[in-house]
């Protein structure tokens, strides 16, 4: 069942993003509802990443109209809403232990040395993690590493999470644990989520609605229940991984 209130907190218009000539992104439309998941999918290369950039305010060589909460984000805005980024491999400082790594962006805040110790303890707990904050990240598993990533983005009490493929390069087991702690982060900070993955059962599991990229433009849009219905044939080869279709695999 599709969640969210109905207010539009993320609203994408006529993207256009072209890297030394060449147009990764073509008129790119997308909306996300408060409260909502969206996955977006693709193959590689398709521009789901770039995306997350340009809302992210990581990339601003854009045309188009990029909306986050209730502020219209022109290129080069640099005031954003509460925002935080999970980066694919964790993102993590390699000179900095777990402990500093979550407090990072709490300290650039400002934030007292006392509320930041707190928070770092109660989202690593969150993430399963608590005890592990003297450790380097080369001392930490790659699924550890991308924990320490979700909880530094959620120690911030964020209103928007963007995901870059949180289950990238985990096995089964790890993939499935890490969708349940997004569902956890979601329903219980009550977080608008944009999730970028190829994982299909942690798109099944946590998608509201899919956008499915393909040659920079959205070739499907729906609920997560029309999406894994295979009804459009563009989900459907994309699910099965067919070679025939309306996706060219070279």
């Amino acid at each position: 069942m599709t969640r969210g209130t109905g207010r539009t907190v993320i609203e994408i218009k006529n993207l256009h993003v072209a890297f030394d000539g060449r147009e990764v992104i073509s008129g790119v439309d997308l909306a996300v509802s408060r409260g909502q998941t969206l996955v977006l999918m693709g193959k590689n290369g398709s521009g789901k990443t770039v995306i997350l950039k340009c809302i992210a305010g990581l990339n601003d060589e854009y045309s188009g109209e990029i909306m986050v909460g209730d502020t219209g984000l022109s290129s080069g805005t640099k005031d954003r809403p509460h925002l935080a980024y999970v980066f694919q491999k964790g993102g993590l400082f390699d000179s900095m232990n777990v402990f500093d790594n979550v407090a990072f962006g709490l300290r650039r805040m400002g934030m007292p040395e006392d509320e930041v110790a707190r928070r770092v303890e109660q989202s690593l707990a969150r993430v399963g993690l608590k005890g592990n904050e003297g450790k380097l990240p080369s001392e930490l598993s790659g699924g550890m590493q991308k924990r320490v990533g979700l909880a530094r983005a959620v120690c911030a009490d964020p209103d928007i999470i963007l995901y870059d493929d949180p289950a990238a390069g985990l096995d089964p087991v790890l993939s499935d644990s890490i969708a349940d702690l997004m569902l956890e982060i979601r329903d219980s900070l009550k977080t608008t989520s944009i999730v970028v993955t190829h994982d299909l059962k942690v798109a099944e599991k946590i998608a509201d609605t899919v956008a499915l990229l393909y040659e920079g433009r959205i070739v499907f849009s729906g609920s997560g229940r029309d999406f894994f219905s295979r009804e459009n044939a563009y989900a459907r080869q994309f699910i099965d991984g067919d070679i025939l279709g309306p996706i060219d695999i070279m």
